[in-house]
């Protein structure tokens, strides 16, 4: 996941509302969001590692996103970050203690969102390249750096996702939350260079990777692969999520997935209910 904004505490009706788009290699095996079995958990499965890139339960969500840092040596035997947020929603923790007891030396560069409605706090950021703490009410985005750098995709998105918060009434639905929410996350339009963060990838892969929805045909730029040697493959947007939790603990969840070309496929809808 290389882009999560998300609105907390702004509505008086929905403590968080997450718009999050994962950036991955096609080839990367992947399962679309789903029940996970009893669990009550619904996310996406990376089918190679085991984990998600986010996911929900009743009340509780889960996102993560990698760190950009191709001069930072990757740890022996790194774990999965996807691990992070699938251990959280599996798991009894509340967002702080799960937060304290992470090996965080195990894993690449990372930022993991971990939010459960009505804990103290809410909503805590875990990462490798920081402490955790928790999130003030507000709009907020993190992207591939640390949270609510400036980004030039980070910046866009907050403004607008603080703009479709405010048209909000009572309800929440497709013409006023799903169809703007992912228009949002659909937006192809690149950063000039002034703009750019410098991440030690290239000027031209900065600008590639730059807009809210990425798009890199195979052999046009070099991806970092954290080491990985495999080759070149199509890198991009796989999946645009929403997710929408009311004062009640019901949770929405909708995934957009993406093809090799950027086609979308069906959305996904789910609505998870406290027991």
């Amino acid at each position: 996941m290389c882009l999560l904004l998300f609105a907390y505490r702004t509505h008086p009706h929905y403590p968080l509302l997450l718009a999050a788009n994962r950036d991955e290699f096609f080839a990367r095996p992947t399962a679309a969001a789903d029940h996970w079995g009893d669990s009550g958990v619904v996310a996406g499965r990376d089918l190679e590692a085991g984990g998600t890139w986010a996911g929900a339960a009743a009340g509780r969500v889960a996102a993560v996103t990698n760190i950009r840092e191709p001069q930072v040596p990757s740890p022996t035997a790194p774990l999965s970050r996807g691990d992070i947020p699938r251990d959280f929603l599996l798991g009894p923790d509340k967002p702080r203690e799960f937060a304290a007891q992470l090996a965080a030396e195990r894993y690449r560069g990372y930022n993991a969102l971990l939010f459960q409605l009505g804990e103290q706090p809410e909503l805590v950021c875990a990462g490798n390249r920081h402490p955790a703490f928790a999130f003030a009410p507000g709009v907020h985005g993190i992207s591939n750096g640390a949270p609510d750098a400036p980004w030039p995709k980070v910046v866009r998105g907050r403004a607008q996702l603080a703009q479709l918060v405010a048209g909000l009434g009572t309800g929440l639905g497709q013409d006023n939350f799903v169809t703007p929410a992912l228009a949002l996350l659909g937006d192809r339009q690149p950063a000039s260079v002034q703009e750019l963060p410098d991440t030690g990838v290239g000027r031209a892969l900065e600008r590639a990777l730059s807009p809210m929805f990425v798009h890199i045909e195979r052999g046009e730029l070099a991806v970092p692969r954290d080491g990985d040697k495999t080759p070149p493959d199509v890198y991009g947007t796989r999946a645009s999520t929403l997710v929408a939790v009311d004062r009640d603990g019901v949770t929405q969840f909708w995934e957009q997935t993406f093809t090799e070309t950027g086609q979308s496929g069906p959305l996904r809808h789910f609505t998870l209910s406290p027991h």
